[in-house]
């Protein structure tokens, strides 16, 4: 129920960006990308985050400028901002000085005292893992085609619904494979997250990934957050995301993850902890992190597995090409 240098980050950055046609519920919320001038004669690479918390009326943007060099400021401002109309008009006061904006057409545009301001243009980023295909010794558990209903036999709630994007919708209970599993050399799962603006936290669009039906990677709406282990790709109260790697709601995201199960005892105790490692939209946020684990779910049994299970925690969650290749 979770340091590269700033060139680099910037040209992972644009690898990402596509087209900026996608529909969103939010035409505000999202990513944006362009230039900070913190005085008459200097440019820095900068980039913001547009949360929406409210009816499509109140907007947290937090926007981080990376300096050029080693030895010289970036800049880091949270601003808060009110839709008026079809403009997001920005007057907030961050680092001791008042920011006055607006965000408009795609662009977002705020400036403060001694000529300082920013001008970011809206991007779309996507993983570079969406779609990825299965291998041809992959057990398929959700197949995907876009445009056609997925075949979701492998599962046990006959209740979540089936739509014609190529996904499940959570719905009435929580899903579990009919398969079980220990070891996973390559899971890989897509989801996406409904915009609940006026939701916080655990109520954020919260559901969650179990790997031998015991072990959580957490499935949550983090975009934009100061995170947790308690946050989108966490692992609860063991580990937080390495890295917030969430892409905004309304777009599709990706996990892809090893799993080591449990060694056990000759009774079912835990002799040696599961292990995990989780991608997030292509970044690695968990490397091979422990699990710890006391309780008995596998007493008297000589392997530790179970099934994949997906939790309903009441959030109309989808999710999409779901498929593993099982450990040697």
């Amino acid at each position: 129920m979770k340091a590269l240098r700033h060139t680099g980050f910037f040209i992972a950055l644009a690898a990402f960006v596509i087209s900026t046609s996608t529909v969103w519920a939010n035409p505000y919320m999202g990513e944006y990308k362009g230039t900070y001038h913190p005085d008459g004669r200097t440019t820095m690479q900068a980039t913001a985050q547009v949360i929406a918390e409210g009816d499509d009326v109140y907007h947290r943007i937090v926007i981080k400028a990376a300096p050029n060099e080693e030895n010289q400021d970036g800049a880091n401002i949270e601003i808060y901002g009110n839709r008026q109309g079809s403009t997001v008009y920005i007057g907030d006061r961050a680092g001791g000085y008042h920011w006055a904006g607006q965000i408009q057409n795609n662009h977002l545009s705020v400036r403060s005292e001694y000529g300082q301001h920013f001008k970011l243009d809206k991007f779309v980023r996507k993983s570079p893992k969406e779609g990825l295909k299965p291998p041809q010794d992959a057990v398929v558990l959700l197949p995907f085609k876009e445009g056609e209903k997925p075949d979701t036999s492998a599962w046990t709630n006959s209740n979540w619904k089936v739509l014609d994007n190529g996904s499940m919708q959570v719905n009435k209970g929580d899903n579990d494979t009919k398969e079980q599993f220990g070891d996973i050399e390559h899971f890989h799962l897509e989801f996406k997250l409904p915009l609940e603006p006026n939701n916080r936290g655990q109520g954020r669009a919260n559901s969650g990934v179990y790997f031998a039906g015991q072990f959580e990677v957490q499935v949550l709406d983090s975009f934009g957050l100061v995170h947790t282990s308690g946050d989108c790709a966490g692992l609860y109260n063991v580990a937080r995301a390495r890295v917030n790697a969430c892409l905004p709601p309304e777009t599709w995201q990706t996990y892809d993850v090893k799993f080591r199960a449990p060694r056990l005892n000759a009774d079912g105790s835990i002799k040696e902890n599961a292990r995990i490692t989780v991608y997030h939209n292509g970044t690695i946020v968990q490397d091979d992190v422990e699990l710890p684990y006391s309780g008995n779910r596998w007493k008297g049994r000589s392997e530790a597995t179970g099934p994949i299970h997906l939790q309903d925690h009441g959030h109309p969650i989808q999710y999409r090409n779901i498929w593993l290749v099982k450990g040697k």
